[in-house]
């Protein structure tokens, strides 16, 4: 099949999935604009939601990288996540990206993990030094492994954050760590009952993940604050909410791990910062 009909076809699963459920971008809540010397800012509203946002190479201590999952493009669902999440509050200079599963050229069927790989490189080689902190949903969570399985230049620490990660059946056993992560957050939504999920297990869901640090379950039994059933389509409550007998959310327990492993302590050897 050629690329056109790839396109109409993934118009056609789009409409599917929209009569199937409420497909539409809830209000977003967006952070407040970053220190002075910390790019960028994430975006606001609607413009350039189905644009990426590559990764400068450019000084800075951190990179923190977004990733979209199947149909990240029309969806925006991993694009709520970005412009809700705050700049990290760790020392230094961070650049923020956000990159589709399919580099953002609509074949949603296709994992297109070049350019965020090629843009890790080029980063890296201005600052073999820099952390590196990594968030994928659906297939952004494989391609979170995919890409640190590319990447070959010298880095600093690496956090890993995969909500509800999915891949291709034959890819999805037995759910390896890549090489290079320090530590690796999996959340992971069990039990589902609405009826879009049912879908996502037509690929190869990971769920559990032995090898992850921390796996975190929510139950499609319960309701987030919104009072919808949590659910693989929407990450951002995955993130950043939690269960009734959970003590922090996913988004604390990354901060907590960036406290850990010193994210972008090495400003700190530097001066405090880069400039």
């Amino acid at each position: 099949m050629n690329k056109n009909g790839l396109n109409v076809l993934t118009g056609c699963l789009l409409a599917l999935a929209a009569g199937a459920a409420s497909l539409g971008l809830n209000s977003c809540v967006y952070s407040n604009d970053p220190p002075p010397g910390v790019y960028p800012k994430p975006p606001t509203g609607f413009v350039g939601r189905r644009t990426q946002v590559p990764l400068r190479a450019e000084k800075a201590d951190v990179a923190v990288i977004f990733i979209g999952g199947f149909a990240g493009r029309y969806l925006t669902r991993m694009r709520a996540v970005y412009e809700r999440m705050p700049v990290l509050p760790v020392p230094g200079k961070q650049f923020r990206a956000f990159y589709d599963w399919d580099g953002g050229e609509g074949m949603i069927f296709l994992n297109n993990v070049n350019r965020a790989v090629n843009d890790l490189q080029n980063f890296l080689a201005v600052n073999p030094k820099a952390d590196i902190v990594l968030i994928g949903h659906s297939y952004g969570g494989s391609a979170v492994m995919d890409i640190m399985r590319q990447v070959t230049r010298p880095h600093g620490r690496v956090i890993a954050v995969t909500i509800d990660p999915v891949s291709r059946k034959s890819r999805s056993m037995p759910r390896t760590r890549a090489r290079g992560i320090d530590y690796w957050i999996n959340i992971y939504c069990d039990d589902v009952r609405v009826p879009i999920d049912y879908v996502v297990k037509l690929g190869g869901v990971w769920k559990f993940c032995p090898q992850a640090d921390e796996n975190i379950r929510f139950l499609g039994t319960a309701r987030d604050k919104k009072g919808d059933r949590y659910r693989h389509t929407r990450p951002e409550p995955l993130f950043f909410e939690k269960m009734a007998d959970a003590a922090e959310t996913p988004y604390e327990r990354l901060l907590r791990a960036c406290e850990r492993y010193g994210i972008g302590n090495a400003a700190l050897q530097n001066g405090g910062g880069r400039r």
